[in-house]
């Protein structure tokens, strides 16, 4: 087993060294990567431990995800099939940070990555500005390969929760460099902005110092499938985060150049499994920003691809029993859910089963609504993107909310998302509380050894104590108490930038 006082012998704990500020990448830094003696493993315990996460997913978007699978292909998610599998545990999980109710991605991952709770805006930093030692560390240490999966930028909060200590989720280019120096064995996402030395701030090529590592780097799909499973793996799909899932079947090139969620999982199981022992996060993280946008067909077909991703998992699991899977999210966000439509509520099924018809995200069709904002041209935009073409008086009260001069009596929703996602609603049926996350229990489903210490009623920092009492290793950060005000030590979601994402 891998103890504290064994972890301080042989590591300094290089991931979370330059917290104020990230040094220059080195090609000698991965050497402080390397494994130490595996951790000795309990009689069982399992080989490799799988999560998967819907960010920001309440349970009204998994009940609509289950909905539309069951529309379109008449079959149930693989999240709700798991719940029924006698073999199966499940939970409910609290999700709040140290200083709020609400949590936000950096600190809700943190609490899984280290097993304390921060700030929110924080990753594995402590509210005195002190570095936590993150699972993938520790994982690293104990003898266990690593990989982070993720439809959002590699260095988002939720796979970086994992892996890195920096007191600023938005610290994208340390947060990258970070990753060099642990030697994480697969890395999927998008993000090439982080690591392009024309975009970094201080002019690193941190593509060229992973190629110079030993890592295997992919721009697009090709490259990617390409890439030899003797090397670790950078695949950096987009200069942000990779595209909606609802854009993406509507457009070849993207099909041609970005991998979806359910191909990187498997190659991701592919490529680790060699090793004896491995933890893998798989992140559905567009889940949220459709949420926080209030675009209902961007948010479940998100979720779907994220249950594609899970099936992925569950199938590895059927061949490679020694395996933990779990999924949950780690937040609900908005509240998506569809409401009673017409007399007796029996409109509702009509409603919904027109989301089937939506074509682009709220991003794209805001674009094409600004294009021409008079209320003919609205409703044609909406008809040839949605399926649906109001009434030039319906579209009127929107236009305004393109030029930022709508008004709403709740402020959360005075936003051109907001007011598309309501004006949609008349024809979906599907409505949301706010634009932003919410303190909702979090479910959870865990198949596999292990399984059973994963049921009841959890807190968020409970996950790190069961995966690293499976994993052998027996090391605990610090913890401290909740605070009632807020220290502001770095910076929270900002709504209003995924209205454009």
């Amino acid at each position: 087993m891998l103890t504290r006082r064994r972890f301080l012998q042989v590591s300094s704990v290089a991931a979370s060294g330059s917290v104020a500020g990230c040094a220059a990448p080195s090609r000698t830094a991965s050497q402080s990567a390397r494994p130490s003696r595996p951790a000795r493993l309990g009689p069982g315990a399992p080989r490799r431990i799988i999560l998967v996460v819907s960010d920001g997913m309440s349970l009204g978007t998994l009940s609509c995800a289950d909905h539309l699978s069951q529309l379109e292909h008449g079959r149930e998610l693989a999240w709700l099939r798991l719940l029924r599998d006698p073999a199966a545990h499940s939970a409910l999980m609290e999700t709040r940070s140290l200083d709020s109710l609400v949590t936000d991605s950096a600190a809700a991952s943190s609490s899984w990555g280290s097993g304390a709770r921060v700030l929110n805006g924080v990753l594995n930093v402590n509210s005195a500005g002190q570095p936590l030692v993150p699972i993938y560390t520790l994982g690293n240490q104990a003898g266990w390969a690593r990989g982070l999966v993720t439809t959002t930028e590699i260095t988002h909060a939720t796979p970086a929760g994992f892996a890195v200590a920096v007191p600023d989720r938005d610290h994208g280019e340390d947060i990258a460099a970070q990753y060099l120096r642990t030697g994480i064995q697969v890395l999927l996402g998008g993000g090439r902005n982080h690591f392009d030395p024309a975009r970094r701030k201080d002019g690193h090529d941190l593509f060229a110092e992973f190629a110079a590592a030993g890592y295997s780097v992919a721009r697009n799909r090709s490259e990617f499938l390409a890439a030899p499973s003797n090397s670790p793996w950078l695949g950096v799909f987009a200069t942000g985060h990779l595209p909606y899932s609802v854009d993406h079947r509507q457009q070849p090139d993207l099909q041609r150049d970005v991998p979806t969620l359910a191909e990187m999982t498997a190659r991701a199981l592919d490529r680790l499994l060699p090793h004896d022992r491995f933890f893998l996060q798989v992140e559905g993280g567009r889940v949220d920003h459709a949420c926080h946008n209030n675009d209902a067909a961007g948010a479940l077909r998100d979720q779907i691809a994220l249950d594609d991703a899970l099936e992925v998992t569950l199938d590895f699991r059927q061949r490679h029993p020694e395996t933990l899977v779990v999924v949950t999210t780690d937040h609900g966000n908005a509240n998506l859910g569809l409401n009673g439509m017409g007399t007796r509520y029996r409109d509702s099924s009509a409603c919904f089963a027109r989301v089937a018809q939506v074509r682009a995200s709220f991003p794209i069709l805001l674009e094409r609504l600004r294009k021409d904002p008079t209320p003919a041209a609205a409703a044609a935009v909406l008809a040839e993107s949605t399926g649906w073409k109001p009434d030039e008086t319906q579209v009127e009260p929107f236009l305004p909310f393109l030029d930022k001069k709508g008004s709403t009596l709740y402020g959360q929703m005075n936003s051109d998302v907001a007011a598309l996602g309501q004006l949609l609603a008349n024809h979906l049926g599907i409505g949301f509380t706010g634009t932003a996350h919410t303190s909702d229990l979090a479910p959870l489903a865990a198949i596999g050894p292990g399984a059973d210490q994963l049921r009841g009623f959890l807190r968020n920092t409970d996950l790190f104590d069961i995966f690293t009492r499976l994993a052998g290793i027996d090391y605990r950060n610090p913890s401290e108490p909740l605070v009632a005000q807020r220290t502001r030590i770095g910076g929270i979601e900002d709504v209003a930038s995924y209205a454009r994402a």
